[in-house]
């Protein structure tokens, strides 16, 4: 059984350190045309084929994780050469660009090297993983050598343009500021956000200001009522905890979050489909409002919801 290790931290840990216009996928591609086809290189056996069912049994104790952005299909295959060396490709299809990208989010490093494959690719020795549409492909290499980076980078380029697809990340990703935001911080939790079951999803990305780490959210859900119901479960929540709920100018709410206490400053602002605001631990930052209205802009830019 193949064993799996997961590049980065979990989906409720991310706190401390749905769909986009582009989220809905396009009729599955068969998957087994995707592999690449390298002189001197032939494929080793057949194709293995892996659904929800039996995904445990190729990736062990991390399927649950795949499972949780609604993984659809694997198809792994070995490429072999003489006198040595040999590569494989894993191909995994998500229900659509979303949680394509969030099980990508989930495991690529908080810093590169990133590379211009698909909508975004890394590569480190024996390891070059990358994004494209809905497809999330990991390409492992063995006693490659010197040429490590070239056959792998070949490999990954002829997938990815036989995917083909939105090679871009999910539209509200770009809603983010970029101002203090950290490089490459952006990620989707598919669900339970913050530990709350009411928060389902959620788009985050990190920030520094004042010197103090801010996360970032947008939330994306079907209509402008079942946005509204989010807001007022957590409203009704932090109510009944005893806390004290603030609403500035009226323009979005400010409460401490009764799962972190004193140390979890809850900002949020809801219109039409969309959930937006800050958390952070740090009571003494200030200019929440910033990042409220900049991420209104950018959805109003971008007509994800109407002014």
């Amino acid at each position: 059984m193949k064993k799996y290790i997961l590049l980065s931290t979990l989906i409720i840990g991310c706190f401390l350190f749905p769909h986009s216009l582009n989220g809905a996928s396009r009729a599955p591609l068969d998957i087994k045309i995707l592999f690449p086809q390298l002189n001197g290189w032939t494929q080793k056996g057949n194709i293995d084929i892996y659904t929800p069912d039996n995904l445990y049994e190729y990736i062990d104790g991390a399927a649950d994780v795949f499972l949780g952005y609604d993984f659809q299909e694997l198809a792994a295959a070995t490429f072999e050469s003489n006198p040595k060396g040999s590569f494989t490709v894993d191909i995994y299809r998500h229900s659509n660009v979303k949680n394509g990208f969030g099980i990508y989010s989930q495991e690529k490093p908080s810093k590169g090297p990133f590379i211009p494959i698909g909508a975004q690719g890394y590569y480190e020795k024996g390891v070059l993983n990358f994004l494209a549409d809905c497809y999330y492909v990991k390409i492992s290499g063995f006693d490659l050598g010197d040429k490590d980076e070239t056959i792998l980078k070949e490999a990954a380029q002829q997938i990815a343009r036989k995917i083909q697809g939105d090679n871009q990340f999910p539209k509200v990703v770009e809603c983010f500021p970029s101002e203090g935001k950290i490089e490459n911080s952006e990620r989707y939790a598919a669900q339970d956000y913050l530990g709350h079951s009411f928060l389902h999803s959620a788009f985050t990305a990190d920030y520094e200001k004042e010197g103090k780490k801010i996360q970032v959210f947008i939330i994306e859900t079907d209509d402008e009522q079942s946005a509204r119901k989010i807001l007022d479960d957590y409203l009704n929540f932090v109510k009944g905890k005893g806390m004290t709920v603030e609403n500035p100018g009226q323009a979005f709410y400010r409460f401490q979050d009764p799962y972190y206490q004193s140390n979890g400053s809850m900002n949020i602002k809801q219109k039409g489909n969309y959930l937006w605001g800050l958390f952070y631990n740090d009571m003494s930052l200030t200019g929440a409002g910033f990042f409220i209205d900049k991420i209104r802009e950018n959805l109003l830019k971008l007509k994800l919801i109407n002014s």
